[in-house]
C-alpha cells in the first residue's frame, strides 16, 4: 500500500491551533535571528508543488476514510475505523489524527508551514492554493507565516493573485519596528521593508497579523522598541498586533550577548510597561491588539484600539499593585492559573499563600527574575 502520511512542521500560531497544517517549505529562509533557535539545526527547503499536492491528496484520503466510517446519524463506526488504523504506520497514524482532530473542530481553516511559506514563488503557491480549495471546498480560511522581507519582495499584483487563489491571512513576526532593535537581534530586515510589505498585503485585500516582542530591545531600547513599532502599525493599519513577550533562551546568541555584557534584559514588569507604551501610541482604531500566549503577563487582551482605555486599565491594574501582590499575580499567571488580575479573586487562599511563600524565597530582584524566566522558558 502507498504511504499516506504527510509532513507536519514544528510551529504554528496559537490562533491556528484548530487548523489543518500543510507544509509548503521546511525551515526558515533567514535562520539568523539571535533570539531564535527553532530552525538552528535545519536548512531551508522549498517543497515542490507536486509533492505538496500529494500531501493534500493524502489529507483528502484520511477525510474520505473517516466519512466512509461515519454512520448516517454522525456517529463513527469505531470497529470499522480501527480495522483501517491497525494497518497504518506510526507516521500515517500521526497524519490521520491531525485530520481527525481538524475535522472534529469543524475543519474550516488551514495553516501553511514552515517559517516562511511565501518563499515559494507566488505563481506556484497560487496553483497549490487552488488545488487545496478544490479538494477541500468547505475551507473558510487559509493562513501562513511570512517574513516582512519577503512580503516586500513580491509585487502587489502577485499578492492579489495569492488572495484570489485562496490565501486569506499573513502572520508576520516583525518583533520590533525599530531599525536599531532589528539590527541588534539580526532580524535581517528594516522598518521600511515592514511598512512596504504590510501595505501591499492590505492593498491586496488580505488580513495581516503582525507580532511584537516586548523586551526584545533590552534596557537600551525599552521605549524605542514600543514607539517605533507603534509607528509601523500606524503606517500599515494591520488587522492584528499579537504580543509575544521576549523570553531569553539559554541556547540563543542573545544569551551569549547577555553573558558578555552586550545585552541587558528588562524585568517582567518592565516588559509589561512596553506593552502599555505600544497600546497607548497606536492610533488606528480598528487594529486589534491580541494577547494569546502565556508568555504575556496580560493574557486576556483581544480588543480593537478603539477600546484602548479598557486595555490600559487592565495593564495599569497590574502595574499599580503593591510589590507583594504583584509577585503573587506573576506566579499565578506564569503557571497558567489566571489570564488577568481580575481572575485572582477566584483562586483559593491556600493557592495564593503558596505563591506568596514561593515569592518570598527569592531575596533579590535578580533571583526573582531568574525564577520567572525559568518558568517561561518551558513555553518557548
Amino acid at each position: 500500500m502507498p504511504d499516506r502520511s504527510f509532513e507536519i512542521g514544528p510551529i504554528r500560531p496559537p490562533s491556528e491551533a484548530s487548523s489543518l497544517l500543510l507544509q509548503i517549505t521546511r525551515g526558515c529562509t533567514w535562520n539568523k535571528c539571535r533570539f531564535c533557535t527553532v530552525y538552528r539545526d535545519s536548512s531551508f527547503q522549498v517543497i515542490q508543488p507536486e509533492e505538496i499536492k500529494k500531501n493534500i491528496d493524502n489529507m483528502a484520503y484520511f477525510r474520505d476514510l473517516l466519512m466512509s466510517c461515519t454512520k448516517e446519524d454522525g456517529v463513527v463506526d469505531r470497529n470499522k475505523l480501527y480495522g483501517y488504523l491497525e494497518n497504518f504506520s506510526q507516521n500515517e497514524l500521526q497524519s490521520f489524527y491531525m485530520v481527525y482532530n481538524w475535522l472534529s473542530h469543524g475543519g474550516r481553516s488551514v495553516f501553511l508551514q514552515d517559517g516562511n511559506s511565501i518563499a515559494l514563488k507566488p505563481e506556484k503557491l497560487a496553483d497549490v492554493l487552488v488545488y487545496l480549495r478544490e479538494k477541500f471546498p468547505h475551507i473558510d480560511r487559509v493562513t501562513t507565516y511570512g517574513r516582512a522581507e519577503t512580503l516586500s519582495r513580491w509585487s502587489e499584483e502577485q499578492w492579489r493573485l495569492l488572495r484570489q487563489s485562496g490565501l486569506d491571512r499573513i502572520h508576520s513576526g516583525f518583533e520590533s519596528g525599530s531599525d536599531r532593535v532589528l539590527r541588534l537581534i539580526n532580524k535581517g530586515l528594516t522598518q521600511e521593508q515592514q511598512i512596504d510589505g504590510g501595505k501591499k498585503i492590505k492593498a491586496a485585500g488580505m488580513e495581516l497579523s503582525v507580532y511584537f516582542m516586548p523586551g526584545i530591545g533590552g534596557v537600551e531600547f525599552e521605549q524605542e522598541n514600543a514607539l517605533e513599532t507603534a509607528k509601523v502599525v500606524n503606517e500599515i493599519d494591520p488587522d492584528f498586533v499579537r504580543l509575544r513577550t521576549f523570553v531569553l533562551k539559554l541556547d540563543s546568541e542573545m544569551y551569549e550577548m547577555k553573558q558578555n555584557g552586550e545585552f541587558e534584559e528588562l524585568t517582567d514588569i518592565e516588559k509589561l510597561r512596553e506593552i502599555r507604551t505600544l497600546v497607548e501610541n497606536i492610533e488606528k482604531p480598528d487594529v486589534r491588539v491580541v494577547s494569546d500566549h502565556i508568555v504575556n503577563l496580560i493574557g486576556s487582551l483581544n480588543h480593537p484600539v478603539s477600546q484602548k482605555a479598557q486595555m490600559l486599565k487592565k495593564i495599569d491594574e497590574v502595574l499599580q499593585l503593591p510589590e507583594r501582590e504583584q509577585k503573587i499575580y506573576q506566579l499565578a499567571r506564569r503557571h497558567g492559573v489566571v489570564e488577568e488580575y481580575s481572575h485572582m479573586a477566584d483562586i483559593p487562599k491556600r493557592r495564593k499563600d503558596h505563591f506568596d511563600y514561593v515569592a518570598s524565597q527569592y531575596k533579590s530582584p535578580e533571583l526573582w527574575e531568574a525564577h520567572l524566566n525559568e518558568i517561561l522558558r518551558q513555553y518557548v
